[in-house]
């Protein structure tokens, strides 16, 4: 699929809304009124892929149970979500840096800017996947709204090379889509409330569905027990404080008693549960966790192990 094969008028990510057409006439509660009403549509999109979804969390867990990694690929405002749910997965799941990662076209600067005409270069993903040595064991995910940006497209095809699986996350699915990705999200969001401006519906939609792949995943490996976030990073003082929190709801002990647990645990809220629970030494829980699969459960609730 080259630049000069796409029309890109045609594009569902490109077309004016007919709801919309009198955007500039609006009033203000009218336009909020618009757009509020343009994001459920978004949510319900997204709410109609939910198999591929499930079956992403469940690719995600596997590979990085499995040592791989998720790498996320994308252009502009793809990319740059991308890159904040990749960056969000240490201090919240307590993973390495290395093994949620985002290439974005435009390099580390595209962060912050546009820089013209990156998303057109396919060598660029090509050679970031090479530097990346991705390989069997990972999950490439490749995020373009609009279903044809030359540089998430040319990830997937390298990729593929590199035998690594592939995910495809676009809100205008194409047949041709099948022959680059193991599997398509694909939420039919619809024409944005401001033309081309895939940085709303779109950008929604792939934001809930990136959150939802990595905390249903680290959900799965065991990174939360219940709805606590048991492996967070406590890296600031509102982290600590939540990390106390966690332990002392958790084991029914105080604040300085819970406090004093996870300094022993290293500060670690899910070492501190083990400990706790299996009345082991920081070293104990340590070996135990490194070699338990699954959700964190089956180590601190007796009567599910072995289920």
């Amino acid at each position: 699929m080259t630049a000069m094969a796409v029309d890109y008028g045609k594009l569902p990510t490109e077309r004016p809304n007919p709801r919309s057409h009198h955007l500039d006439r609006l009033r203000p509660s009218q336009l909020v009124d618009l757009i509020l009403a343009e994001d459920e549509r978004a949510a319900r999109a997204v709410r109609r892929v939910k198999g591929p979804i499930t079956r992403g969390v469940s690719w995600v867990a596997a590979s990085l149970g499995e040592g791989g990694r998720l790498i996320y690929a994308g252009a502009g405002s793809s990319g740059r979500l991308a890159a904040l749910d990749a960056a969000e997965c240490v201090p919240t799941f307590g993973t390495d840096p290395g093994q949620v990662v985002a290439v974005i076209a435009g390099g580390p600067r595209a962060l912050l800017m546009a820089v013209e005409g990156a998303e057109d270069r396919t060598q660029k993903a090509s050679a970031a996947l090479g530097r990346l040595r991705v390989g069997r064991r990972d999950i490439v995910c490749a995020i373009s709204a609009s279903g044809v940006t030359p540089f998430a497209l040319a990830a997937l095809r390298a990729a593929k090379q590199r035998g690594a699986r592939t995910i495809l996350l676009t809100c205008a699915p194409r047949p041709e889509h099948r022959r680059l990705a193991d599997l398509i999200i694909g939420p039919r969001v619809g024409p944005e409330v401001l033309a081309g401006s895939t940085r709303m519906k779109a950008g929604l939609a792939t934001q809930m569905i990136l959150h939802t792949l990595t905390t249903g995943a680290m959900v799965r490996l065991g990174k939360v027990h219940q709805n606590r976030m048991v492996d967070l990073k406590p890296a600031s003082r509102k982290l600590r404080a939540r990390a106390i929190r966690i332990v002392g709801d958790l084991t029914g002990k105080g604040p300085r008693a819970a406090s004093e647990l996870l300094k022993k645990a290293g500060g670690r809220p899910t070492v501190a549960l083990v400990m706790n629970r299996l009345r082991i030494s920081r070293v104990q829980a340590e070996s135990l966790l490194s070699r338990h699969k699954g959700p964190l459960h089956r180590l601190l609730e007796p009567s599910r192990r072995g289920r």
